[in-house]
């Protein structure tokens, strides 16, 4: 009798083959992977890190800014983070540091003042990227990164170049207990820009307000504008503010300002955060910290900023914009 070769025959030998084949290169990169976990601790985590979110535990409309800024993270890590909310109850240093560590967290962003607060001891010993907070260089701690809310004068000088085009000087008149390292950023902006800045520093609010005078008396043209910053204790909102928006309504110049609400009360633009943006950076400073560790920390000014334009101001100066430039503003004043 003849013998038939059926396919099984010749297929069984072969299917084999790769199967131990594959079986053997399987345990191989197993083998390979346990290795660099246990030389490299940092590469069983740099994939899929584990981050928490510190946040305080608030009422709307505060609330979604916070979730906002989250969605932002976990779009920016292409993952979910933990929550860990802030109400009062197991918020200390000890009860966090112990959560942290049993729930096998890589790194731990801290949203707002209170997270902040919450996070100061733990950021001396565990990787924390600090966000959504009014903090300068030199409050932060040692190895501290993170982006503060006060937004980037480049950014701003860009904005104001782009609205005004024949504007040659900024002056500016601030507290440099709070400002000098903001001030110092925007000298190197403001020549980025073409811009003469002009800083006056002041602590006083009296000689403050004397200096807004002698400036606001020399003030002939728009190619001058008036800058505000955010949180400027050197700006008296009660009784110099309107004072400096209606001889830039009489003079005709521009001031734009870090203060949303300047905007809607005169001023030409203000910029303010965008929280998904925001979001978004968080999450790389925190992948970048995971990489390179404490030599990546540092704290950066907001540049994930949107922008607000008074419509009426921008009129009245002869500034004209055409549909398609204005569908860039995010908000416009008067609202409609």
């Amino acid at each position: 009798m003849n013998n038939i070769i059926t396919k099984r025959d010749v297929a069984g030998p072969f299917v084999n083959y790769r199967i131990t084949v594959t079986m053997s290169l399987l345990r191989t990169l197993t083998h390979l992977l346990f290795v660099l976990s246990v030389v490299y601790p940092a590469f069983a985590s740099a994939a899929t890190p584990t981050v928490a979110v510190i946040y305080p535990n608030v009422r709307e409309p505060y609330r979604e800014v916070f979730m906002e800024i989250i969605r932002g993270i976990e779009t920016g890590l292409g993952q979910s983070v933990k929550h860990y909310v802030l109400d009062g109850d197991d918020d200390t240093p000890a009860a966090l540091s112990e959560r942290v560590h049993d729930d096998r967290v890589d790194l731990v962003i801290s949203l707002g003042r209170a997270g902040l607060s919450a996070t100061k001891q733990l950021a001396e010993v565990f990787p924390v990227v600090i966000g959504a907070v009014l903090i300068s260089p030199g409050q932060a701690a040692k190895g501290q990164a993170g982006i503060t809310l006060t937004p980037d004068p480049e950014v701003f000088f860009e904005r104001l170049k782009g609205i005004v085009p024949n504007a040659k000087e900024v002056t500016v008149i601030f507290d440099p207990r709070q400002k000098a390292w903001e001030i110092e950023r925007a000298r190197t902006a403001a020549k980025t820009q073409g811009l003469t800045l002009n800083a006056f520093p002041t602590e006083d609010l009296r000689l403050s307000a004397e200096l807004y005078r002698k400036v606001l008396a020399q003030i002939k043209d728009g190619s001058i504008a008036i800058w505000l910053p955010q949180d400027n204790a050197a700006m008296d909102e009660q009784a110099l503010l309107p004072v400096v928006l209606q001889e830039a309504w009489e003079k005709n110049f521009i001031v734009f300002s870090g203060n949303l609400d300047h905007v809607r009360k005169g001023a030409l633009f203000s910029l303010y955060p965008d929280n998904f943006g925001m979001g978004r950076s968080l999450a790389a400073l925190a992948l970048d910290r995971l990489k390179n560790g404490a030599n990546a920390a540092a704290i950066n000014p907001l540049r994930d900023l949107l922008l607000a334009v008074n419509l009426r101001t921008a009129e009245h100066l002869g500034l004209h914009f055409p549909s398609q430039e204005r569908e860039r503003f995010d908000l416009v004043f008067p609202t409609p």
